[in-house]
């Protein structure tokens, strides 16, 4: 485990949830295990995951009540740090990359967030998967896209980054999920002291465009409210053959990562299988 994580405080329905709707428990509680064990006592580490079924509960009623509340509302749940990093390496005009996670309530934040900053409407671009659900993708891709937000799915994903980078737009990199090596799209890179397939695209653009990189995250606080942060971007890490340099990107950008990870360990997506564990 890297450093010591800021242990939460699970709410009843969490607590509940855990032990009556333990909605992918094994996966939760193995990836858990993989951050936290020697680090943290079973009853602490249980902890973090009663604290995670809470937050998704109320990630859930955040979701479904956001489309009924007013713009003016929104913009009050949410608190934008760190704004200045996006602005400065938007003057290099080469456009910017935004490294991120599933971090807090990652459906409503980026909606709420822009409504602070409403010139750079159709200037953020995420990349995110396909859902299973058509109608679910359909709900989702349409709550961004009417907020501003242009969604690129990965299969297209390389192109249109290209295209939205050359016009000095924003993209933003959802990193911390498996992806497959079979299709070179990973690369087997350490996340919290093992291997884990990571998505190799956010280091092959950065290379190639010279895009700034900068990590942003985001958590609920204690009266209910969120905080979108950006960070300083980050240095490239030059080296003599192509493929280490890919690799040791993105090793750094696992590093980020893990500390956003520890910062709010319960408001990070545990039901994701990060690591194909061999039984």
């Amino acid at each position: 485990m890297s450093g010591d994580p800021h242990l939460p405080t699970p709410s009843l329905l969490g607590t509940l949830m855990y032990y009556l709707l333990p909605l992918r428990k094994s996966t939760v509680m193995r990836n858990i295990r993989q951050v936290f064990d020697g680090g943290l006592r079973a009853p602490e580490m249980r902890r973090i995951a009663q604290a995670f079924y809470g937050h998704v509960i109320e990630s859930v009623v955040e979701n479904l009540t956001m489309r009924a509340s007013a713009e003016a509302l929104l913009k009050r749940r949410v608190r934008v740090e760190g704004w200045e990093h996006v602005l400065e390496a938007s003057r290099l005009k080469r456009g910017v990359l935004i490294l991120t996670g599933h971090f807090g309530n990652w459906e409503l934040t980026p909606i709420a967030a822009l409504h602070h900053f409403k010139q750079y409407r159709r200037r953020f671009y995420f990349i995110r998967t396909t859902l299973i659900s058509e109608t679910i993708e359909k709900l989702v891709f349409r709550r961004f896209e009417e907020a501003g937000l242009g969604v690129i799915t990965k299969k297209d994903a390389v192109d249109r980054a290209l295209e939205a980078l050359s016009k000095n737009a924003a993209v933003v990199m959802i990193l911390d999920q498996h992806a497959s090596t079979r299709s070179r799209r990973g690369i087997d890179v350490e996340f919290f002291g093992r291997k884990a397939s990571t998505y190799r695209s956010l280091a092959l653009l950065a290379g190639h465009t010279g895009a700034p990189v900068i990590p942003a995250t985001s958590w609920r606080e204690r009266d209910g409210r969120h905080v979108v942060r950006f960070c300083a971007p980050l240095p490239w890490i030059r080296c003599d053959h192509a493929e280490r340099e890919i690799y040791e990107n993105t090793l750094q950008y696992n590093r980020v990562l893990e500390g956003f990870v520890l910062d709010h360990p319960e408001q990070w997506n545990w039901f994701h299988r990060r690591w194909r564990f061999k039984d």
